[in-house]
């Protein structure tokens, strides 16, 4: 059982790989997850998995990550062996939203939620984080979610209604003391990215954008995919980051693409498609 699967790398692309995949396929107790996956992901590029529910886009954005086991295929990311590494390639692939692996807690404020896990990334005796470290890293988060916003109402009109910015605004004071039961679906997201993203790690993976049922919503979260995504790269160009993300359709992230296109400049933009795997 074949899935389709076809990245659009441009033919300037450097020959280094941040992902590279051959023959990648996953089998469950009810079959094929999926099987036959051939891909190569540039660094600093957006590589965009679409397919249908359960034609395994979250299993294989896992095993890129180095958190579930493949059956067969050899797969990198940079040097590392996914397979024979996965502890290592855990450390260079942050999980940003993924359901029931990155929920948020309701009764947690913002402020909870980012010293834990500052704290988790800090050396064991330093179990604490000052409250500026916590304004910077919110800051960023509340700049990223303005920009995106800024990019919507910039859309041609008749795409969105009128009221998105008023929709949009935010929450977060800056000493994160609103809970995450206050926060919209899209904050949440962009809250798990930031989350994510507090790491640096190389690579960002994030799971069905479509959760977000709003159309406006929706691209507002690839925008600030996009957005900082070039904040990454011009803070530090020898480093980008690299995206994947699934969703089930993503003429979204053309329409926001088309409307930041001389503001960011993803290395590459790959589209590949799983198809939903026969059960037995």
């Amino acid at each position: 059982m074949q899935s389709t699967s076809q990245a659009l790398v441009d033919e300037t692309e450097q020959a280094v790989s941040q992902i590279s995949l051959r023959e990648w396929g996953m089998s469950g107790k009810q079959g094929g997850v999926f099987s036959g996956i051939d891909l190569e992901v540039p660094p600093g590029a957006i590589s965009i998995i679409q397919g249908p529910a359960g034609s395994g886009k979250t299993s294989l954005l896992l095993s890129i990550a180095g958190r579930m086991r493949v059956d067969t295929g050899e797969g990198h990311v940079g040097e590392l062996d996914i397979r024979k590494q996965s502890r290592r390639v855990r450390e260079q692939v942050s999980v940003g939203h993924v359901a029931g692996l990155t929920d948020l807690e309701n009764d947690f404020t913002l402020a909870q939620h980012l010293a834990e896990r500052l704290i988790m990334l800090q050396p064991w005796y330093k179990p604490w984080v000052s409250k500026s470290s916590l304004r910077e890293v919110i800051e960023v988060i509340r700049e990223t979610f303005t920009s995106a916003t800024e990019v919507i109402d910039r859309l041609p009109e008749g795409n969105f209604s009128a009221s998105d910015a008023k929709d949009a605004d935010f929450l977060i004071d800056d000493e994160g003391k609103a809970f995450v039961s206050e926060l919209s679906e899209l904050q949440k997201f962009l809250l798990e990215l930031g989350f994510a993203s507090l790491a640096q790690a190389p690579v960002v993976v994030l799971d069905n954008i479509d959760y977000l049922r709003e159309r406006e919503d929706r691209a507002r979260a690839w925008a600030a995919i996009l957005i900082y995504q070039e904040l990454r790269r011009k803070r530090d160009p020898e480093h980008p980051l690299t995206v994947i993300a699934s969703c089930e359709d993503s003429s979204d992230v053309d329409l926001v693409l088309d409307a930041l296109s001389t503001e960011v400049s993803p290395t590459s933009v790959g589209k590949f498609s799983l198809t939903r795997h026969p059960r037995h």
